[in-house]
């Protein structure tokens, strides 16, 4: 009964994580993926302006929050992502996903 109370919590926690890091977005834009650098963990992105941060428009390379994020992204697609501040590594790519 215990282990299944600690599991329970840690799902709970797990799932309270997820939520927060989409509250923590701190900006989302727009743009077309040139190049995905697994590696690097990274997105090479040429994105509109974001007035939240007050980005111009530029092609830039962005760190991911999550390698796993990378996953299925194409050279030449545009998405939409979401922006959070990450004390090391500035602002990084929090959640990507195909443009609507």
């Amino acid at each position: 009964m215990k282990k299944a109370l600690t599991t329970l919590i840690a799902a709970i926690t797990m799932l309270a994580a997820i939520s927060n890091l989409h509250a923590a977005d701190a900006a989302s834009g727009r743009g077309t993926i040139n190049k995905v650098d697994n590696a690097a963990g990274s997105v090479n992105i040429s994105h509109e302006a974001i007035p939240a941060i007050k980005w111009p428009a530029m092609t830039m390379d962005i760190k991911v929050a999550d390698r796993k994020i990378l996953s299925g992204l194409k050279t030449g697609q545009a998405v939409t992502f979401g922006l959070a501040k990450d004390p090391q590594a500035g602002y990084v790519i929090s959640h990507i996903e195909p443009a609507k």
